[in-house]
């Protein structure tokens, strides 16, 4: 009868670390169909992921410390559990329509629709400032980005993602790291066509007066585009 009760609770054991496992991947598994609907980018899809998992660490933790294992009975602590891990009604509703007044204001700023998955990544992103700022300030380099709108300036360009802070005057060449000669670019256009020899030269200073030469075209900050005239 012992050892029938031993593998009973070995069995109860197994099957419950099995449901916690599948918690613990759930994020993983619902991201792909979360970014297809709302159009989500890598970095708020790695938030996602990574704050599930933070999630349980965080909570095995407090529980070890509080011993909250020997002070709990099982079913009070898992009611407690169901009844935190849902968050009210009235938060829901809170987080929705601050949701959708981003997305909305953002758009008619911009002076285009946004998706859901942009407006989640515009709040996120102003959570994680708003961190940096409590925890010492922010890098320099977040505030040129934060000035430039969170967007590549080169005229025509409308990444936001993967985005640098670029020097005007090369560093090399006696460049500082005044917030006038700092310039947000994205990766693409920072690598290649500024240092990796493209048809990109930027001068000037920022950010109400630089002068960016293309290819073909030359335009002023703004995405203005200069009309070069002839000398007679």
């Amino acid at each position: 009868m012992i050892g029938g009760s031993k593998w009973v609770a070995l069995a109860i054991l197994a099957l419950c670390q099995v449901a916690a496992m599948a918690l613990w991947f759930s994020a993983s598994a619902v991201i792909p169909a979360l970014a297809a609907e709302y159009r989500l980018s890598g970095f708020v899809q790695s938030l996602f992921t990574s704050g599930v998992q933070a999630g349980f660490v965080l909570g095995s933790l407090a529980s070890a410390l509080l011993g909250l294992a020997d002070r709990l009975h099982e079913f009070p602590a898992l009611i407690l559990v169901c009844s935190v891990g849902r968050p009210p009604e009235d938060v829901a509703r809170l987080f929705r329509a601050a949701h959708a007044t981003v997305q909305r204001r953002i758009g008619r700023a911009e002076g285009r629709p946004y998706t859901p998955g942009e407006a989640l990544e515009v709040m996120l992103r102003h959570v994680g400032e708003t961190w940096r700022l409590r925890c010492g300030g922010q890098p320099r380099e977040h505030l040129i980005m934060q000035r430039d709108g969170w967007r590549c300036t080169v005229p025509g360009c409308t990444s936001y993602r993967n985005l640098h802070a670029h020097h005007v005057i090369f560093r090399s060449a006696g460049g500082s790291d005044a917030e006038e000669n700092l310039t947000t670019l994205c990766a693409a256009h920072h690598q290649r066509g500024v240092h990796g020899g493209g048809p990109l030269r930027i001068t000037g200073r920022a950010a109400a007066a630089l002068r960016f030469e293309l290819a073909l075209e030359t335009f002023a900050s703004g995405d203005l585009l200069v009309v070069e005239r002839a000398v007679a």
